[in-house]
């Protein structure tokens, strides 16, 4: 029997949308559907033998790599199957929680078709159709953002609007850049080539001026729904940029394209942690720390000639962990209060401490609290950027101070009583069910920062997709 990798990962993941779109009515049967079918994707994916061949009993699969569609091909290597392991493994994390309150119906089966979109992106060839398929990612996106009387249109909008510019920008640059291998290296041609490029990525990725839709969409979205869109697109549209990197020399061994990618990211790093640090709305500030991300991102891409790329990969794991876990505790928070301003959170540390907890820890391992997720890979960072340069270094750490700063802010505001005047006493309203995934979710933030080798370096096998940049 033969099968071929992209009608494992992109043809039955988006059969299994369809059924969970069918059964949205059945919510419990559709989140077990969904959720299963994509644990099941991301353990077949990580547990793929080399020769993609599987050996049920008597039954023997040979899985080939490629599968033509429309007169294009879509081929999914044995290289990339970590990374797809990987993006299934978190839609199922963020599946499990599909069903906390005010979750859109639509989510489960939106979910898959993204997920499948996305895969399908990173082996398309004529590679520039992926910019097609992440553009379909997009658009999937957008009902599960679109809230009817949730004010969110005008954030949706611009969404949409600068994630649809950036389409042309990409397919433009890689029209440009297949004359650009023969071409004498001082040709006008390559640095228009790069400037285009740069803008396409700039506007997918939401680099300052064009990162406005974030926080609107973060503040107007539910939770999950946003930390979901907020790391599932951005990271995979990272690791399509690496093959521009990986297939154009001009690109990889330009110091000058780092030293402005390093340059953008810090501005990234210093833009998002002072807006993070003002704001008075929990998930308007969520969507700046997502930039603050993205500039770290940037900043790891830029150190690529000092190990950057392993970094980079290394982040995405504890990014999953930390947005998961920042959606998850915002979610129960607003359920539980309606809003989330500053002030209307006082005193919900002593009624709900889990969730405080883990709403606070979650904003800390983001910020790079020592002994959790992110700490060690950040650290890393930080330290290369002083090497490459103090002011680098000394700005980095700076932005990263905002988090802190905006994070003290969160744990005054949960601690502090509703009434000055009257002493509020600590009691547990809780359910057994609402705070045992944030008790799991902070062991596990815990655990990757105690032993971040053992967690992550899974991800830098990625890197053996992208033979150029090793």
């Amino acid at each position: 029997m033969t099968l071929s990798t992209p009608i494992i990962w992109v043809v039955f993941p988006l059969l299994v949308a369809a059924i969970c779109a069918a059964l949205s009515t059945r919510r419990i049967l559709s989140l077990i559907i969904a959720s299963t079918a994509a644990f099941g994707l991301a353990l077949l994916a990580a547990f793929m033998p080399e020769n993609l061949t599987l050996s049920l009993g008597p039954l023997t699969i040979l899985v080939e790599e490629s599968l033509a569609f429309l007169g294009r091909q879509i081929t999914l290597t044995y290289a990339i199957l970590p990374f797809i392991a990987f993006t299934y493994g978190t839609t199922g994390l963020w599946l499990l929680s599909s069903n906390l309150p005010g979750v859109p119906v639509a989510f489960r089966s939106i979910s898959l078709v993204i997920t499948a979109s996305l895969t399908a992106a990173l082996g398309v060839e004529p590679f520039l159709y992926a910019a097609l398929l992440i553009q379909t990612a997009v658009l999937v996106s957008v009902p599960v953002l679109a809230s009817p009387g949730a004010g969110s249109e005008r954030g949706v909008l611009r969404y949409l609007g600068l994630m649809t510019i950036a389409m042309p920008f990409i397919l433009i640059a890689g029209w440009l850049l297949t004359g650009v291998v023969i071409l004498p290296p001082e040709s006008p041609l390559i640095g228009q080539s790069a400037i285009v490029l740069g803008l396409g990525f700039a506007l997918w990725l939401a680099v300052f001026p064009f990162h406005s839709w974030v926080p609107m969409v973060s503040q107007r979205g539910h939770p999950t729904v946003i930390s979901y869109l907020l790391f599932i697109i951005p990271t995979t549209i990272l690791v399509f940029g690496l093959n521009f990197l990986n297939r154009h020399a001009f690109l990889r061994t330009s110091e000058t394209i780092f030293s402005i990618i390093r340059t953008i990211g810090v501005m990234m790093i210093v833009f998002g942690g002072v807006w993070t640090s003002v704001q008075d709305h929990l998930k308007r500030a969520f969507g700046f720390s997502v930039l603050v991300e993205t500039g770290f991102s940037l900043l790891a891409i830029g150190l690529a000639t000092s190990g950057g790329l392993k970094w980079l990969l290394m982040l995405f794991p504890v990014r999953a962990l930390g947005y998961w876990l920042w959606g998850y505790t915002l979610a129960r928070l607003e359920h539980r209060c309606g809003s989330l301003e500053m002030g209307e959170i006082q005193g919900f540390g002593r009624r709900l401490p889990i969730l405080s907890a883990g709403l606070f820890l979650a904003q800390m391992s983001v910020a790079g609290l020592p002994l959790l997720a992110s700490f060690p890979i950040k650290i890393a960072l930080l330290s290369q950027a002083v090497v490459e340069g103090t002011t680098i270094g000394v700005l980095s750490f700076v932005g990263t101070l905002g988090l802190f700063l905006f994070s003290i802010r969160l744990l005054m505001n949960l601690l502090q009583p509703i009434d000055i005047e009257d002493t509020q006493f600590w009691f547990l309203e809780e359910k057994v069910s609402q705070f045992l995934p944030v008790i799991l979710m902070l062991v596990a933030l815990v655990a990757f920062g105690l032993f971040p080798g053992f967690f992550t370096s899974g991800m830098t096998s990625i890197l053996t997709a992208f033979p150029q940049l090793q």
